[in-house]
């Protein structure tokens, strides 16, 4: 069966207005993310009478940390029909799953992956900083997932992949700021109070500047760790390992930049206990190929060496383009999609199910 490409959104207006848009144009995706994650609250023995309750006990902190972000939460939930508190739950679900735990999550309520990747302007054939990933999940979101083109009306609108009813994933905006995001994990996790990370992304995508947009990630309060890649498509970029504690920074080099799921920055590595190792130990050579298919092109490379290296198969089924894989806890993850991006030229691809050969679709920012 052909795999179809990711729908289109574009939103616009007030933050409630956009929320509504999105809310009724993404329902029936929406509905599946529900329906995904009301499943793993329920393998976790949480009744969704809890979850209702948990969420509405988050929603102040919300509100707090972003109140505009709220408001389209509370748009996005009244344009599909459905409860504020599932909307919250879909955006804070690492929270509301784990957030109270003081052990990590057993290895089947981990099925994310992901490898992250960027080329500055020196390392390309064009020039163009070229900055993506593989995101690595639960199977069944291949359905759920969208694009979504969002105006502000600040004159600096973004283009985010996303799983429907969140708030952002991977991205760009018109001023030149992207974003893709890794899983990690610490002994340094839960137990804590934390922004959700897709409201952590959208205030990311916001950013005006690549000062902002890492501040954005220092000042945020973090519950989890979590891994996020930032560039400016003039050509600068930056990795952040952010446990909920300290965050720790990582370079290009030689003009390229890779992460996969685990700490790599020396300071992290003396001062956490990776915890994520346990559950993807493939994350130790994931980025060592991706980073060797880059580097042999490295002064050529465009958005096919790109397709290449996130469709590297070396350790099957654990690879980088990771083949459809049953876990302990039932649950069957896999590269959901692939997704490249250019910021300067506001144009993305992204390929669904890339281990099936899905294909690239463009998406542009200029698009209205």
């Amino acid at each position: 069966m052909t795999v179809q490409p990711f729908p289109l959104l574009r939103i616009s207006g007030s933050p409630r207005e956009r929320g509504r848009q999105y809310g009724e144009r993404a329902r029936e995706r929406i509905e599946i993310s529900l329906s995904i994650y009301e499943s793993a609250f329920a393998k976790k023995n949480i009744a969704w009478a809890e979850v209702r309750q948990r969420a509405r006990a988050f929603t102040p902190r919300i509100a707090l940390y972003d109140a505009t972000l709220l408001e389209e939460i509370e748009g996005i939930a009244a344009g599909a029909d459905v409860e504020v508190e599932r909307i919250v739950a879909l955006n804070a679900r690492t929270e509301l799953l784990y957030g109270d735990a003081l052990a990590p999550p057993p290895p089947e309520d981990q099925a994310e992956g992901c490898t992250s990747a960027l080329a500055l302007p020196e390392a390309t054939a064009d020039g163009t900083l070229i900055h993506g990933q593989n995101w690595d999940w639960i199977s069944e979101c291949v359905r759920s997932a969208v694009v979504v083109r969002i105006d502000c009306g600040d004159g600096n609108p973004m283009l985010s992949f996303m799983e429907a009813g969140m708030l952002a994933r991977a991205g760009f905006n018109a001023a030149g700021i992207a974003i893709t995001g890794n899983f990690l994990a610490s002994d340094r996790d839960r137990g804590r109070d934390g922004v959700p990370i897709p409201l952590l992304r959208r205030r990311i995508l916001r950013a005006s500047s690549l000062g902002v947009a890492i501040g954005e990630v220092y000042l945020a309060p973090r519950a989890f760790s979590n891994n996020l890649m930032i560039s400016h498509a003039a050509g600068m970029a930056v990795d952040l390992e952010a446990s909920p504690g300290e965050v720790f920074w990582l370079k290009p080099e030689d003009g390229l930049l890779v992460h996969s799921n685990h700490f790599k920055t020396e300071a992290a590595r003396a001062k956490v206990r990776d915890v994520g190792l346990n559950i993807s130990p493939d994350s130790l050579y994931r980025d060592d190929r991706v980073q060797q298919i880059l580097a042999a092109h490295r002064g050529q490379l465009d958005v096919g060496h790109f397709k290449t290296a996130f469709r590297d198969d070396f350790g099957l089924p654990k690879a980088v383009c990771r083949v459809p894989t049953v876990g302990p806890g039932g649950t069957e993850s896999a590269t959901v999609a692939s997704i490249i991006m250019k910021p300067a030229a506001g144009r993305m691809w992204i390929a669904p199910q890339p281990y099936a050969g899905g294909d690239f679709t463009e998406y542009s920012l200029h698009d209205r």
